[in-house]
């Protein structure tokens, strides 16, 4: 390993820019790790996480405190005690993921424009187990305006064409239902959203997809915009080939882009 040529180094190698990679990109530069590089072999920015309809299932958030929701970690073990039964999944990571889920959410609020909105109606699909609510252990992206993003925002991968109206139109999961069970006060929903589309002139002279993104691509449009803040590069048709390591420790990537390949150490972490 001592003779391996290396074309570039990094603290840190990123692969996949979904919300699981953009998530680890800026959180590693926040906790000193400067040089952080993201690559993705799609020639969009969001992976499946874009095209999804964004919600995200964390019991006790700041988001559901904030509203008066009543829970407790308890219950929440309790509940994924009942509905993981006969599944392989350590208790320890159960543990870990129940009391980090709200830490992660406020250091990304806290450091970031990421948002998200507890769903007081979303209920935990198993809601007739022990420990289940009815509400508020859910949350999707807050929307965001794709313009935030700059030139930038053409790189964005978009929610799936059946959470737009039209196929052209984001709206939430709030919103979604409002306008399928045809609610109270849905033509009102409806009619706003087509307004702002109609009206929003100059955003209708670069894109047909409405200004504002929601679900999915709203949730990777505030990761990507972090990423974009702190000058971490991403860099779309680059493949993962195969890992590098030296004695079982993985030490960089061998990378393909354009037919070209190339070696890039990082001398942290790949992820």
């Amino acid at each position: 390993m001592s003779g391996l040529k290396w074309d570039r180094s990094v603290d840190v190698l990123v692969v996949g820019t979904g919300n699981g990679g953009l998530t680890a990109a800026v959180c590693n530069y926040e906790m000193g790790s400067k040089n952080v590089l993201v690559i993705d072999a799609a020639n969009e920015v969001g992976g499946t996480s874009a095209s999804s309809g964004g919600g995200i299932w964390i019991p006790c958030s700041h988001y559901s405190k904030e509203v008066g929701a009543q829970d407790s970690l308890d219950e929440a073990q309790e509940y994924l005690k009942y509905s993981l039964e006969g599944e392989d999944v350590p208790q320890e990571l159960v543990d870990s993921y129940l009391e980090n889920g709200p830490k992660m959410l406020r250091f990304l609020h806290d450091r970031t424009p990421v948002r998200y909105e507890s769903l007081e109606h979303y209920p935990d699909y198993y809601s007739t187990l022990p420990g289940a609510k009815h509400g508020h252990r859910s949350l999707e992206p807050a929307p965001f305006m794709a313009s935030e993003l700059g030139k930038d925002f053409r790189n964005l991968r978009y929610t799936h064409h059946m959470m737009r109206l039209f196929g052209l139109i984001h709206f939430t999961q709030v919103e979604a239902q409002i306008l399928t069970v045809q609610l109270p006060g849905w033509w009102k929903v409806a009619l706003r959203l087509v307004w702002d589309y109609v009206t929003d002139i100059p955003w209708r002279l670069k894109t047909s997809i409405s200004r504002r993104l929601a679900c999915g691509s709203a949730g990777v449009a505030r990761l990507y915009l972090a990423v974009k803040q702190r000058g971490i590069p991403v860099e779309l048709e680059t493949r993962l080939i195969e890992l590098i390591s030296d004695g079982g420790e993985v030490v960089g990537a061998m990378l393909e882009k354009n037919g070209k390949q190339e070696r890039v150490q990082a001398t942290k972490a790949v992820i």
